[in-house]
């Protein structure tokens, strides 16, 4: 059992790579159709959200990213792009609320994932990752570290809703095995927060 919990939080801590910075070309604002990466120059964005661009890599990256964590091996590249620009919506929002990550939250979410890797499973998951993605570890760590304030920052901003509901229909909050109707809530904010951002959304074109 300790084993097996081991190695979901190793999952876990891999999973948090899914966490890509986002950006896009597509020359007038539309939604996104059948996105078909292998049809799209690499060196040019997806989508933009606020300036910030999500190339063709940060897709195929969090693609990835989910398969390895174990989460997903069926989601489609324009499922993970909404996906993307979804988390840099939630992470804007976050920070405007006042949930930024400390220096001390980034350095301890890095350093567990460092202990991860000292243990055998973890070198194991982790190499693996690295060698199909063409990291190093060292860069690994780098990159893990900063993305982690956005991971974190976006995960105080859900656990605040989800406490929020809780406490408003008598639900008990918690992180292991939370109760589907807060799941429910925390993806309906996410979602109605994704409409709302829209307006600020461009996709671009595959063809320009």
């Amino acid at each position: 059992m300790k084993k097996n919990r081991r190695i979901l939080i190793i999952a876990g801590v891999v999973c948090i790579l899914a966490a890509v910075l986002a950006g896009a070309y597509w020359n007038t604002r539309q939604e996104p159709g059948s996105l078909q990466l292998s049809e799209v120059d690499a060196s040019r964005p997806l989508a933009e959200f606020h300036g910030q661009p999500v190339y063709v890599k940060d897709v195929e990256r969090h693609m990835y990213n989910l398969a390895a964590a174990g989460q997903s091996n069926q989601q489609t590249a324009e499922e993970s792009l909404t996906e993307i620009l979804q988390n840099m919506v939630l992470y804007e929002e976050a920070i405007r609320l006042g949930y930024a990550a400390t220096q001390s939250e980034v350095d301890a979410l890095v350093e567990n994932s460092k202990q991860a890797y000292a243990t055998p499973e973890g070198k194991e998951m982790m190499d693996q990752y690295c060698e199909e993605v063409n990291l190093t570890i060292d860069e690994y760590f780098k990159y893990l570290e900063e993305q982690a304030p956005r991971t974190i920052a976006r995960q105080k901003l859900l656990d605040a809703v989800g406490k929020e509901y809780c406490e408003d229909h008598g639900l008990n909050f918690t992180k292991v095995n939370p109760p589907k109707e807060m799941i429910d809530a925390r993806d309906a904010y996410v979602a109605e927060l994704f409409a709302q951002a829209q307006g600020d959304i461009i996709y671009y074109t595959t063809g320009t």
